[in-house]
C-alpha cells in the first residue's frame, strides 16, 4: 500500500515551526520583564522543592509557575541551567502552539483558507512574536482560551460532553494561569448558547460546565488563599499603585485604540472592517457576535487598566485577526491574488520594521547589566534604595534592597528616614539609591526633596537601563544613575 502525505498535516508543520523560528531567533537574552524574573524564580524554587511557589506579584499565576517548572526540568536535559532562559523558551513554546490554536478554531468557525491566513497573520504579529520571546503568563494563557474555544466549537457541532467538559477544563486552566484572561468565558459563553433555543437540560449543561471551569482554577487559587487570604485579588485591581481597573472609558481608552492603528496599520484596520462587514453580508452572525464579544469585553477591560499596555491587549487582537483573515481567504481566481499582495504586505511590514527591537532584546539584557555594574560599584553589604528594579539588584547584582514609602505624610517619611536610612548610616553601612529608586512611586515629590535636604547624594556614575513598564516594540532606554547617601556633617 502506497504511502500518502497528508498536506494538511505537512502545512500545519511548516507553519508550527514557522511562528517557533520566528519567535526562537528572537528569544530574549534575559529578563526583559519584572514579571520574567519573578517567574523564573518562583519556578526554581517549585522545582527545588516540589511544592508551588506563587509569583510575588498579583494574584500569583499559579498554573504559569507550574509550567515555568515542568519547562526547567525537561530544558536541564538539555544542558539549560539558567531559569530565565527556561521561562523565556516556555513562551517561545506557547507562542508558536497559540498560532496552532487559532488555526484549528478558524478552521471550525471559517474554513480552511480563511484559517490558513488567520495563523499566518499571527505567526508574524509583532506583538505576538514579542510576547513570545520572555518568560511571562500571556502566550500560555491565549493558548488555553483558544483550547477552550476550539471544544466548545467541537461540542457545538457535535453535542458531545467530553468535548463540553474539555473546553471547561481548558478555561479553568486559563484562569489559573491568569486570573483576569477569565474574561473569555463571555464569549465562550455566548458560543454555548447560540444557534439553539434554551432549555432547562441546556442550562443544567452549562452550570455544569462552569462549575467544573470554576473548580479547575480555584485548585491552583486555593493555597494561595490559604496563605495570603483575598487580600492578592483585591489588591491586584483596587490599589492604585498596581493594575486598577478605571472603568470602560478612560485615558488609556485612546493610547489602546493608538496602538491598535500602529500595529495592525491603516490598511489593516480597513481589512479588519471589511472583514466583519462581510461576515454580516454573508449572514455570519454566531461568528460576528462572536468575534465582536471577544474583541469588545477584553479591549474594554485591559484597555482600560491603570498599567496597561500592549502586551496586555494581544488576547483581545486575536479577534480583529480572525476578521482580517476571514477578509482575505473570502475571495478566489484574480482577487486571490490581490488579498494574498495584502497579506504579504501587512505580514512583513509590519514585521520588518520592529526586528531592531527584538534583535536588541535578544542581543542585550539592560537591566541585568545595569544589576551588575551596580554591583562593581558597591560594597557587598551596602543597601540600594529601589522599587520596580529591586528584583533585578538582588538577583543579578546580590545586593540588599530597600523600597521608599511612596506617600506624602511628612510624619511617616520622616519615621522612614530615620529607622531605616539613617539607622544604616548610623552602623557605618553604605547606602546608595538609583535614580529611579527616589524618583519613582513619589506622588507629591516629597521623598526626593526630603533625601536631599537630609542627606548628602553624591552621583557615582549613570549607566544605560530600559524600562519594561508599558512598552513592548517601542523602546524606553535611559540613563539610570547610581548615587550614594552619607549623612551631612
Amino acid at each position: 500500500m502506497p504511502f500518502k502525505i497528508n498536506k494538511r498535516a505537512i502545512i500545519l508543520i511548516e507553519l508550527f515551526f514557522l511562528a517557533f523560528f520566528l519567535r526562537f531567533i528572537f528569544i530574549n537574552k534575559g529578563p526583559f520583564h519584572y514579571d520574567t524574573l519573578d517567574l523564573a524564580i518562583a519556578s526554581q524554587k517549585t522545582l527545588d522543592s516540589l511544592s508551588l511557589h506563587y509569583e510575588s506579584h498579583g494574584t500569583g499565576f499559579p498554573l504559569t509557575v507550574i509550567v515555568g517548572a515542568f519547562t526547567i526540568f525537561v530544558l536541564k536535559f538539555f544542558g539549560v541551567s539558567d531559569p530565565v532562559t527556561c521561562v523565556n523558551f516556555m513562551s517561545v513554546v506557547t507562542g508558536a502552539l497559540g498560532v496552532l490554536l487559532l488555526f484549528f478554531v478558524a478552521d471550525k468557525l471559517f474554513d480552511f483558507p480563511k484559517a490558513m491566513f488567520s495563523a499566518f497573520l499571527l505567526a508574524c504579529f509583532a506583538p505576538h512574536v514579542a510576547i513570545s520571546t520572555f518568560g511571562k503568563s500571556l502566550t500560555l494563557s491565549i493558548c488555553l482560551a483558544l483550547a477552550s474555544v476550539y471544544f466548545m466549537l467541537l461540542y457545538k457541532e457535535k453535542s458531545g460532553p467530553r468535548d463540553l467538559f474539555l473546553s471547561a477544563v481548558f478555561l479553568g486552566f486559563c484562569a489559573a494561569v491568569r486570573l483576569s484572561d477569565a474574561l473569555v468565558a463571555l464569549p465562550i459563553s455566548y458560543l454555548y448558547f447560540s444557534g439553539s433555543r434554551i432549555n432547562r437540560g441546556q442550562l443544567r449543561s452549562f452550570v455544569a460546565f462552569a462549575a467544573i471551569a470554576g473548580f479547575v482554577a480555584f485548585i491552583y487559587y486555593f493555597p494561595l488563599v490559604l496563605e495570603r487570604g483575598l487580600d492578592p485579588f483585591f489588591q491586584t485591581l483596587m490599589r492604585s499603585d498596581q493594575s486598577r481597573f478605571l472603568g470602560i472609558f478612560s485615558f488609556v481608552s485612546e493610547k489602546a485604540l493608538r496602538w491598535e492603528w500602529t500595529y495592525f496599520t491603516p490598511l489593516g484596520v480597513l481589512c479588519i472592517a471589511f472583514g466583519f462587514l462581510l461576515m454580516l453580508a454573508k449572514k455570519k452572525i454566531k461568528e460576528f457576535n462572536f468575534l465582536a464579544i471577544w474583541f469588545i469585553v477584553l479591549h474594554s477591560f485591559y484597555g482600560n487598566v491603570s498599567s496597561s499596555g500592549p502586551r496586555y491587549l494581544v488576547i483581545a487582537w486575536v479577534a480583529p485577526i480572525l476578521a482580517l483573515g476571514y477578509f482575505l481567504g473570502s475571495f478566489k481566481g484574480r482577487l486571490f491574488y490581490w488579498t494574498s499582495i495584502i497579506f504579504l504586505i501587512l505580514a512583513f511590514f509590519g514585521f520588518e520594521r520592529y526586528i531592531p527591537v527584538l534583535s536588541f532584546r535578544h542581543e542585550r539584557a539592560l537591566q541585568v547589566e545595569f544589576a551588575q555594574w551596580v554591583a562593581k560599584k558597591t560594597p557587598v553589604d551596602s543597601t540600594i534604595i529601589a522599587m520596580d528594579e529591586s528584583i533585578f539588584l538582588k538577583y543579578y547584582g546580590k545586593r540588599r534592597t530597600l523600597g521608599q514609602p511612596n506617600s506624602c505624610d511628612e510624619d511617616f517619611l520622616d519615621k522612614y528616614f530615620d529607622e531605616e536610612i539613617g539607622a544604616l548610616l548610623k552602623e557605618g553601612k553604605k547606602v546608595y539609591a538609583i535614580s529611579t529608586g527616589f524618583r519613582s512611586y513619589d506622588p507629591c515629590g516629597k521623598f526626593e526633596t526630603a533625601l536631599f535636604n537630609r542627606y548628602n547624594v553624591r552621583l557615582i556614575g549613570k549607566r544605560l537601563n530600559e524600562d519594561w513598564h508599558h512598552v513592548l516594540l517601542d523602546q524606553a532606554i535611559f540613563k539610570e544613575g547610581l548615587c550614594q547617601i552619607t549623612l551631612k556633617p
